[in-house]
C-alpha cells in the first residue's frame, strides 16, 4: 500500500473485540516494548481487515478515565495516520495481525511522545512489508 491510496479511516473493523481472539493474542502473540508502551503481535487467518488492535490503558496506572480516554484517542489517531506500518506483506492476502497496544506509564505523555514511543515500537515489529 502505497501512502497515496491509503484509506486514512479508522472503522470498526479495525478494532479486536472477540474474547476468544483477545486471549489467544495474549497467550499466543509476541512482544515488542519500550518505556512507554508494549505491544503484542499474532499473524491469523484473513478476516477483512489487514490488522485489528486493542488499545488497553490500565486503571491501575492512569486514575482518571478522562486521561485514559485522551491516552486511547491519542493512540487511535497514531493508528490510524500510521496504517501502512502495521500492514505485514502485501502479496500474503490471506493473512490479518491482531495487535494489543498497552499503555506502561504512570503519568499521562502529550501526543508528541506517544506517537514518537509507538512509531518507534511499529518499527521494530519483525516481517513486515
Amino acid at each position: 500500500m502505497n501512502r497515496r491510496s491509503m484509506d486514512y479511516s479508522f472503522s470498526k473493523s479495525y478494532i479486536l473485540c472477540k474474547q476468544i481472539e483477545i486471549n489467544e493474542l495474549f497467550s499466543k502473540g509476541k512482544r515488542v516494548r519500550n518505556q512507554a508502551f508494549t505491544i503484542l503481535y499474532q499473524k491469523v487467518p484473513r478476516n477483512g481487515s489487514p490488522f485489528q488492535v486493542l488499545i488497553s490503558v490500565p486503571k491501575r496506572k492512569i486514575k482518571k478515565a478522562v486521561d485514559r480516554n485522551y491516552i486511547k484517542r491519542c493512540v487511535r489517531e497514531v493508528v490510524r495516520k500510521n496504517k501502512e506500518l502495521l500492514v505485514f506483506e502485501e502479496n500474503d492476502s490471506e493473512k490479518s495481525v491482531h495487535f494489543a497496544i498497552i499503555y506502561n506509564v504512570d503519568s499521562k505523555l502529550d501526543y508528541s511522545n506517544i506517537e514518537r514511543h509507538l512509531l518507534d515500537l511499529f518499527n521494530k515489529i519483525p516481517n513486515k512489508k
